[in-house]
C-alpha cells in the first residue's frame, strides 16, 4: 500500500510588545478548536515562501522571510479525511502590534492573543502545543543569565 505524503508548514506567531501568542479558532464547518496557522507547501516552494503566502492567505498579514526562525522541529500525523500523510515543518516569527487581522473565513472565525499558558490550554492539537513549547524555549532562552564560562 502505497500513502499519499503532503509537505506543509506550521506557523508559531509571537508578538514581542505585548508578549502574547496568536492562537486563532477554527471554522466549525471544517474542524473545531484553536489552532494555529498552517498549509501546504506549493510545488516549487521553500517552506519559508509557504510561511509568508499562507500567512498573507489565512490573516492578511505579510511577513518578510528573513523574520521567520525555523523551530528545527517536524512533526507528522495522518489525515484520515484525505488518506494522506501530513509531515509538518515548524516556524516562529516574532512581530510587534499586530492588528487588523483578515481572517479567511473558510478557515478560521475568530482569533485571541494569549499568554504561553493560555495558548498551550487552548491548542487542540498536540503537535501544535509541542511546536509552542519549541518557540517558548526558543523566544525565552536569551532571557536566561549567562553563566560565566571555565571560572571567568
Amino acid at each position: 500500500m502505497e500513502l499519499d505524503v503532503r509537505l506543509t508548514i506550521g506557523l508559531v506567531i509571537f508578538d514581542s510588545t505585548r508578549g502574547k501568542y496568536l492562537i486563532l479558532r477554527r471554522n466549525p464547518e471544517r474542524y473545531r478548536g484553536w489552532g494555529l496557522i498552517k498549509g501546504g507547501i506549493d510545488c516549487g516552494e521553500t517552506p519559508q515562501q509557504a510561511c509568508v503566502r499562507e500567512t498573507l492567505e489565512e490573516i492578511g498579514i505579510s511577513l518578510d522571510e528573513k523574520m521567520l526562525r525555523d523551530l528545527e522541529h517536524r512533526s507528522a500525523y495522518y489525515d484520515n479525511t484525505h488518506s494522506m500523510v501530513v509531515m509538518v515543518e515548524w516556524f516562529v516569527v516574532e512581530c510587534e502590534k499586530l492588528s487588523n487581522l483578515k481572517l479567511e473565513d473558510a478557515e478560521w472565525v475568530d482569533h485571541r492573543w494569549t499568554t504561553y499558558e493560555e495558548a498551550l490550554y487552548e491548542l487542540v492539537w498536540q503537535t501544535q502545543q509541542r511546536a509552542l513549547r519549541i518557540a517558548q524555549m526558543l523566544l525565552t532562552q536569551n532571557e536566561k543569565p549567562l553563566e560565566a564560562e571555565d571560572g571567568e
